[in-house]
């Protein structure tokens, strides 16, 4: 019997060959930048669109003509989709160790795709669960895990600035996605919409796998000598600072920033459980916004379009907020900028959400809450990098989707327990 790692390595490598990244490095670097873009759009970009179909489910599977005031089972299909999603950004950034960026990322292109065809067939919520909740979800994280974190190993300056780029193709997915999904469901029904998009989404992620590759050890080695010699050579410089990055090299290579490469050594830390805390209240405040942003906007007297536009200007405000924020990260410090961003985030939500009762208001939350809300999720993997270096980042970075898997599957439930007992005021 084989063992499990020959089968491994006789799965198909898919992604930039390492011949091609090794002898063009610059057009191997603009590629997976590129490939990850698009990755985020189509996948964190659905997500991001889901308010549409909430407002659709509650439509069709409301309790409310009944008058039952029980709350309505379809809030299990955002809630199951959103808690995979992190579940399997656990799952996948182990996947991408054994498999590879690229075979990982066409995995997740399937499961994408699969879940949102296969619910153009349901006519049940748990039907709706099981494909557009798990499948999906299980995609979106799969996807997630290797487009927020490859694009780090092919530069080691501005990486604020980068990871905001490739992030804010969730914003412009968003953007795009979210009217589009309603022009769909317009034109061809609820369930004629997911199969159109299921096809889509499958065969525009395994493009995106095409463009996956981490940057060859060589050419890391080659870059860390070449930076060591050019200080060396440096009048003002002191070889007491060449051995000290010498030093740095071999711990960030070898060990991480602390020393914490192992999974266990990151458990371990108190700064992962600070870091994990902060994640887990944030995503699940991001996304209890952002599904219920349409339902909101609806109870308060717009149409369902002016809903659609308002979470579409709130996932376009996170293309400026994470490309800003990021730079900005760059200069003052990632742990620093993921404060302010929190703390931003949660004042208006306050003064901006809460009182809003027109479409005016409305908009300037959506802009305000995306443009530092947006900020949050790529910060993430700069937080871990910061912390625990470059090495097994995606794994690190998977570690926090554990803790994530438990607060937003809650959240919106309990969003809509408050939502439907106590009102648009309560």
């Amino acid at each position: 019997m084989k063992s499990a790692s020959q089968i491994m390595n006789r799965l198909p490598k898919i992604g930039i060959t390492r011949s091609f990244s090794f002898d063009h490095p610059h057009a191997a670097a603009a590629i997976v930048v590129a490939a990850s873009f698009v990755g985020m759009f189509l996948g964190s970009g659905m997500t991001n669109s889901y308010g549409i179909f909430e407002e659709e489910y509650e439509n069709r599977y409301s309790n409310k003509d009944s008058g039952s005031s029980s709350i309505s089972p379809a809030i299990a299909i955002g809630s199951v989709h959103v808690s995979t999603n992190y579940l399997f950004t656990t799952i996948a950034g182990a996947l991408c160790e054994r498999v590879g960026m690229g075979l990982t990322t066409f995995i997740g292109g399937v499961l994408l795709g699969m879940g949102h065809f296969g619910a153009g067939f349901c006519t049940e919520v748990w039907q709706l669960a099981l494909t557009q909740g798990f499948l999906a979800g299980a995609g979106v994280g799969t996807i997630f895990i290797v487009v927020s974190t490859i694009p780090t190993s092919w530069f080691s300056k501005n990486q604020g600035f980068l990871i905001g780029v490739v992030h804010s193709g969730s914003g412009v997915g968003g953007l795009v996605l979210a009217p589009l999904t309603r022009f769909l469901i317009n034109k061809y029904t609820l369930t004629g919409a997911l199969k159109i998009l299921g096809v889509i989404l499958a065969v525009g992620i395994t493009v995106v796998s095409l463009g996956m590759a981490t940057k060859p050890d060589e050419l890391v080695d080659q870059e860390e000598e070449e930076n060591i010699d050019r200080i060396s050579t440096a009048d003002s410089v002191s070889e007491h600072k060449v051995s000290v990055l010498a030093k740095k090299r071999m711990s960030v290579r070898s060990f991480g920033v602390r020393d914490v490469h192992s999974t266990g050594g990151v458990l371990r830390s108190q700064e992962f459980w600070y870091l994990n805390v902060a994640v887990m209240l944030a995503e699940a405040a991001f996304y209890v916004v952002l599904f219920f942003l349409p339902v909101y906007a609806i109870g308060i007297g717009l149409t369902s379009e002016q809903g659609a536009l308002i979470a579409g200007v709130a996932n376009g405000a996170t293309i400026v907020g994470r490309i800003t924020i990021g730079y900005i990260a760059d200069l003052s410090g990632n742990i620093n900028m993921f404060f302010i961003t929190h703390l931003l985030v949660t004042l208006s939500c306050f003064f901006l959400w809460f009182p809003a009762k027109s479409l005016m208001v409305m908009m300037v939350f959506a802009c305000t809450f995306g443009l530092f809300a947006g900020s949050l999720t790529p910060m993430v993997p700069l937080c871990s990098v910061t912390l625990f270096g470059q090495n097994g980042l995606a794994n690190n970075v998977g570690l926090l989707g554990i803790g994530m898997v438990l607060t937003t599957s809650a959240a919106p439930v309990i969003a809509r327990v408050f939502y439907e007992k106590l009102g648009q005021n309560g």
